[in-house]
């Protein structure tokens, strides 16, 4: 049911929509043409010096039209932004690009580039591993005398292979014993459990054994700490919003996404339930999101993960919104499935 909205609500309405369209400043003789009005030019002008003195609406120095302010934003999205119903085309690429049978790491890699591509926003996706995670299969193939590939399988499925390159070549004897050791170390136990034990494990070895299990602990180490990194995609197309014009507001935002340890608290606090969280500009408490909106959702709870869009504060919310939704909904049921799956 629409919530009738007074002449300055209305007003409002119509410079954040135009706004949002545009990102340009609103005349008040834009405003007055709108057939949804029924009101003088003179009367229009006085409703937005009222809306200005009010904080919702500001003038910037290079023009005489109004631009909305976070507040004013905020109010627009609370009363009045009715969410568009998600296009089928959207909905077809949800299908297309999030399938269950893709592994935990993947699943979140395409959610990233998908978010990315249809919006044209930075896509954030929460550290694709949880603490505690667990290797089910560990395995090193002989490509060469001196060439292996190692294979690791964790609980989700997601698979880890890498080609070592051994300075010598490696003897099936050697290659044996080796593999036997990373089994005792990693195979159905935690992940960083085992590279702890692997470490202690290599002090005892020598020559080559000792060699290539320093080679498997380098691989696994990195990839335990790449996999509790959180996901972040297009950050390029910061350079094609006008609104990033300015370097600085641009360099600030970018330096927040290459050390994002601040941005993720937010994110993980304020995506308590559900249900689409939107923050606007200096909502956040960050001084570098001044120029930026935040659209979030938590997809599952244990663990705690969730994808989010950063974007400029123009951004089509009505269309957007219900994207995050969806997506957090599709990543959800996946992984349900997976989880349910024998």
């Amino acid at each position: 049911m629409a919530v009738a909205l007074s002449r300055a609500e209305l007003i409002l309405k119509l410079i954040v929509e135009q706004y949002l369209a545009d990102g340009l400043p609103v005349s008040s003789k834009l405003i007055a043409e709108n057939q949804a009005l029924a009101v003088s030019s003179a009367t229009v002008r006085n409703t937005m010096v009222q809306l200005e003195q009010r904080g919702f609406i500001r003038s910037p120095h290079t023009s005489a039209g109004r631009v909305p302010t976070t507040s004013g934003i905020r109010l627009f999205i609370d009363k009045m932004l009715t969410m568009q119903p998600l296009s089928s085309r959207w909905q077809a690429e949800i299908q297309r690009r999030l399938v269950p049978t893709l592994p935990v790491s993947l699943l979140c890699q395409q959610a990233g580039q998908l978010l990315t591509n249809l919006t044209g926003c930075v896509a954030i996706i929460s550290p694709p591993k949880a603490s505690g995670r667990e290797v089910r299969q560990i395995d090193l193939v002989r490509l060469a005398s001196d060439r292996l590939l190692l294979v690791v399988i964790d609980e989700d499925g997601d698979i880890l292979h890498r080609v070592i390159d051994c300075a010598q070549s490696i003897d099936s004897a050697t290659l044996g014993k080796v593999l036997c050791l990373l089994n005792a170390a990693l195979a159905n136990g935690q992940w960083q459990d085992g590279i702890a034990r692997l470490a202690s494990i290599v002090r005892s070895e020598s020559g080559c054994s000792q060699l290539l299990i320093n080679t498997v602990l380098g691989q696994l180490s990195l990839d335990e700490f790449q996999q509790h990194q959180p996901l972040i995609f297009g950050q390029h197309q910061l350079l094609l919003s006008p609104e990033y014009q300015n370097s600085t507001a641009l360099q600030q935002v970018s330096q927040l996404l290459e050390q994002p340890a601040g941005l993720i608290n937010l994110l993980q606090q304020v995506t308590t339930d559900d249900h689409p969280k939107l923050i606007l500009g200096k909502e956040s408490g960050f001084v570098e999101l001044a120029p930026v909106s935040l659209i979030s959702q938590r997809y599952q709870t244990q663990p705690h993960r969730f994808i989010a869009l950063l974007g400029p504060r123009r951004m089509n919310y009505a269309k957007l919104v219900p994207l995050v939704e969806a997506c957090a909904h599709r990543l959800n049921l996946n992984l349900n499935r997976q989880n349910l799956s024998p």
